[in-house]
């Protein structure tokens, strides 16, 4: 697998890689038991908490859809609720594992690299009443050029400790309920269902922003920053939204307001460092309009409608950057500028892993807490095809307090099978709407099918803006507390 670049949208996208955490969190204190594989082929077993040895070779069953020989198991002593983790380990070949159901047959889930400086497997998920699954062990359809195509294996389960009170390890304290939390922010009950919206953005209803709307909280006299691709200023749902440095004079070469970058009018370029803060990619721009889409062409309106957007480039025309300082610095400007609420629809690594803190990033974030910001980020994209444990940096600083993670559903209100989990250690995390959302896009247009966490992160910035709109003296500890005590847990599981 290719290395990652040092940032990334949370895009979900099959040509990103997203690699899981280099070690497995909160390990079972249970004893897992090691046996070797009897040669009966049709008779193969893997219980909740076991370690198997086991070998793939010629004259295993051949799959000719993975090309590669397989072993199967079915997975006994499963009960449903617990949530499963099973790994697969080899230094010989390029692991693969797929979670079947054992009567239909159909694939649920699989689990391909763990990392980029290994080739193991990992699949997460809760077990379901009536199911029985099936796990099927082989080679990776796309092997790396040391893999062979047979060879020893380990595979090894165990049940993840259910997480205390009212968190969950997949989708955290639940769904964002931005007519309780506005209405909590500001001492009242939750505001009253209002009729749909007909919004062609269905995670605009979803998440009840409405009722929020029909109380007069809008968004109004809030900044929003969106650290990204940029964003099409020009665009007509959003260019009557873009925020404006009034200390500074358009066009004339000089640092009018002292803070370090010249006409920064509309924002500041990072990557390029310039006062251009255009989106030629387009993700930012998807951001932008799930926030603040004014809805003037009768297109989708975003969250927080009357609130004003900062530009903040930090990532490239692909959606990553090679200056490990650009989202700390877009971090630190946005903070400095005004803006009230942070969107990091990315991620951030070192050198090898999406899952190792920047210490920069870890300042940055520090500081906007301390500043009275709410940071608001993407937890990432990596569960189905990585059997990832928790969210990805810098969302996983939430359990330090800065900020908040986000997951995504869809439209059935299920978790989104991509997207990361919270994990078992409790920390700001919620989900959003974030498949197939409709929202603005580069040159003046729009889509209909943008799928991630980088686009269900907005929609919490978004409430987070009308919240601050409802009483802007709301603290990022107060905002946070509110998300985190009505989101709701009705929230599916897949599979």
């Amino acid at each position: 697998m290719p290395l990652p670049a040092q940032f990334q949208s949370s895009f979900s996208s099959p040509l990103t890689t997203h690699p899981a955490p280099t070690a497995l969190q909160g390990r079972s204190s249970l004893a897992s038991e090691t046996r070797r594989l009897q040669p009966q082929k049709n008779n193969r077993f893997l219980r909740s908490r076991q370690r198997i040895q086991g070998e793939l070779k010629s004259g295993d069953r051949f799959n000719g859809w993975l090309s590669s020989w397989t072993d199967d198991y079915m997975l006994r002593s499963v009960k449903p609720g617990q949530q499963i983790e099973v790994n697969l380990k080899s230094n010989r070949f390029d692991a693969y594992l797929e979670l079947l159901d054992g009567k239909s047959k159909r694939v649920l889930l699989y689990g391909e690299d763990i990392d980029v400086v290994n080739s193991d497997a990992r699949i997460i998920f809760t077990a379901k009443p009536g199911v029985r699954y099936q796990l099927r062990v082989s080679v990776s359809p796309t092997p790396a050029r040391t893999s062979k195509d047979q060879g020893k294996y380990v595979l090894q389960s165990r049940v993840i400790p259910p997480v205390s009170g009212n968190f969950n390890f997949f989708y955290g304290y639940g769904l964002v309920n931005a007519a309780s939390a506005v209405a909590q922010a500001i001492g009242k009950p939750a505001f009253a269902d209002v009729a749909p919206s007909g919004n062609a953005n269905w995670g605009i209803d979803a998440i009840k922003a409405p009722a929020v709307w029909a109380q007069g909280y809008m968004g109004q006299d809030v900044v929003v920053a969106v650290v990204d691709t940029g964003i099409d200023y020009t665009h007509p749902d959003l260019r009557d939204n873009l925020w404006t440095n009034s200390r500074e004079i358009a066009g004339n070469g000089f640092d009018d307001d002292s803070n370090g970058f010249i006409d920064d009018i509309n924002g500041w370029d990072f990557v390029s460092q310039d006062n251009d803060p255009q989106d030629i990619d387009g993700h930012g721009t998807v951001g932008a309009g799930i926030i603040a889409a004014s809805g003037q062409t009768g297109s989708a309106q975003g969250v927080a409608y009357r609130a004003k957007i900062m530009p903040v480039r930090v990532l490239s025309d692909n959606e990553d950057s090679q200056d490990s300082t650009a989202v700390a610095n877009g971090i630190r400007y946005a903070v400095q500028n005004g803006a009230k609420v942070i969107n990091l629809s990315l991620s951030s690594s070192g050198a090898r892993s999406l899952f190792k803190s920047l210490p920069e990033n870890e300042a940055a974030l520090q500081y906007a807490q301390q500043a009275g910001v709410t940071v608001v980020m993407a937890s990432g994209n990596d569960r189905e095809d990585y059997g990832t444990l928790r969210p990805i940096e810098p969302a996983y600083s939430a359990t330090r307090g800065f900020g908040i993670a986000v997951g995504a559903v869809d439209r059935n209100l299920q978790l989104a099978d991509f997207s990361n989990p919270a994990g078992n250690k409790p920390l700001n995390f919620v989900v959003a709407p974030g498949v197939d959302i409709f929202s603005t896009s580069k040159s003046g247009g729009y889509l209909a099918d943008n799928v991630g966490t980088s686009f269900s992160t907005p929609f919490v910035s978004g409430i987070a803006a009308l919240m601050l709109s409802a009483d802007p003296a709301l603290s990022p500890d107060q905002i946070q507390a509110i998300f985190n005590a009505t989101a709701t847990q009705n929230v599916g599981l897949y599979p």
